[in-house]
């Protein structure tokens, strides 16, 4: 699909959060509006496309929005309509991500980063995962979504995203994906309830794989319904090309939903 095309697809938004931030949102909504609800998709990008420009870089790497696997074309829709729903984090100060972390502070932002790809969660959540946690919200009351079908798919500081919003609002999301990011073990019983699919590279060298072989390891002891692909003799950003190609991982999505005892639960 062309560039252009897609820039149009994904429409420019901005949220005014109850923190006083101005989100910068992309949202594509189903030119087919249908009768039943449908799914909801969320993308969190990396830490390279903070800003408050809303420009098409805060999907250039997302593969359900670019490449053959876009959730875009008209044949995908047709299969799984769906909106997909693209915040922007802001660069406003060097340690503002769309996690929060015990270190991180302005003036030591990857503080409390360990060597083994986890970190402890703070307390309270960055302003930007904050504000975003209420957009989507927000998103799902207005428009035509089964918010027993909501996912949430995220890359390098988007990884962290997924791991930690999950961990923060765990009766919002039917399934996730997190990419090479770092997370916190000890929210294990929060999520473990939840689908993941979970991919990062072997030889990362900005995200260490320890951090996701570790949730994976839990999830598992746990009985949750849990995936991981690991890339061999990848790198980084090679990682998230590659989990993008996977024929499996739309048709793994979408078919998740959650579980009935927790769909009861207030979002």
């Amino acid at each position: 699909m062309d560039s252009q095309v897609i820039d149009s697809l994904m429409v420019k938004h901005f949220f005014p959060s109850s923190n006083g931030m101005q989100m910068p949102y992309r949202l594509f909504s189903p030119i087919d509006k249908k009768k039943e609800k449908i799914p909801l998709v969320v993308f969190l990008h990396g830490r390279g496309d903070r800003g408050i420009d809303n420009s098409a870089q805060i999907y250039h790497e997302a593969g359900i929005i670019i490449g053959s696997n876009s959730l875009l074309t008209t044949k995908m829709q047709l299969k799984y309509p769906c909106y997909i729903l693209v915040p922007q984090c802001s660069d406003k100060t060097k340690n503002e991500e769309w996690a929060k972390w015990v270190g991180n502070s302005p003036e030591t932002p990857f503080k409390g980063l360990g060597d083994n790809g986890t970190y402890t969660m703070g307390q309270q959540p960055s302003e930007s995962g904050e504000a975003a946690l209420e957009l989507i919200e927000q998103i799902i009351k207005d428009k035509n979504i089964d918010p027993d079908r909501v996912y949430i798919i995220g890359l390098s500081m988007g990884g962290f995203g997924t791991w930690e919003f999950t961990a923060r609002k765990p009766h919002l999301f039917a399934g996730a994906v997190p990419m090479a990011g770092y997370s916190d073990p000890n929210q294990l019983e929060k999520i473990k309830h939840i689908p993941f699919w979970i991919f990062h590279g072997d030889i990362d060298k900005w995200n260490p794989v320890a951090g996701s072989r570790t949730m994976f390891k839990l999830l598992s002891e746990s009985h949750s319904d849990v995936r991981y692909t690991e890339y061999k003799n990848t790198g980084h950003g090679e990682s998230f090309k590659k989990a993008f190609n996977e024929a499996e991982l739309i048709p793994w999505l979408f078919s998740k939903k959650r579980k009935t005892n927790l769909s009861r639960e207030k979002l």
